[in-house]
């Protein structure tokens, strides 16, 4: 069996499924990906396509014929492209941190990605925020929360493929149960 946290965790299979995330109703082609993911080299693009495929994490949703070659248009597998709970508590402590890690280095990446992006247009202005706050909850309380931000989260996670010039906004969301 795949360990599909081991998978998804790679650095640069997080790059493809945040590319495919942002292309969810048509899928890409490996030739598509390979021009936004610039710092990934196509062999390699291809080879991690493949284990992603493997494991089931992203599908083939379309195939046209170009030419002699057949190109195909992989889509995410939402609900295979997710840790599951009983899979994040198998995972060791030293794993827990690695996955933490490569999340808030992706995070950090895109923010980076996107600095660049504001020098590029001079005058725009800033728009990237951040918080942290510690909440004092009693388990139903915090269990309450977390159901809440989830709902909201997936609320405007389904309805975000419905305005196609919208730019694309990352929400990051870290919870510590207790520190």
């Amino acid at each position: 069996m795949v360990n599909k946290a081991e998978v998804l965790m790679h650095p640069v299979r997080m790059k493809i499924s945040q590319v495919l995330m942002r292309n969810k109703e048509h899928g890409m082609t490996p030739l598509e990906m390979v021009k936004i993911i610039e710092d990934v080299p196509q062999a390699t693009l291809y080879r991690h396509i493949q284990a992603m495929l493997d494991a089931g994490i992203i599908r083939v949703i379309n195939e046209k014929k170009v030419k002699s070659v057949s190109e195909k248009y992989y889509a995410l597998n939402e609900m295979e492209a997710t840790i599951k709970a009983e899979e994040w508590k198998k995972a060791s402590a030293a794993k827990k941190l690695d996955y933490v890690s490569l999340y808030q280095l992706s995070i950090l990446t895109q923010y980076q990605n996107y600095l660049k992006q504001v020098k590029e247009q001079k005058g725009e202005e800033d728009g990237a925020t951040f918080s942290m706050v510690e909440l004092k909850l009693a388990e139903d309380h915090f269990m309450q929360f977390q159901t809440e931000l989830n709902e909201l989260m997936t609320k405007y996670y389904h309805a975000s493929g419905k305005e196609k010039d919208a730019p694309v906004r990352t929400i990051a969301v870290t919870i510590i149960p207790e520190s």
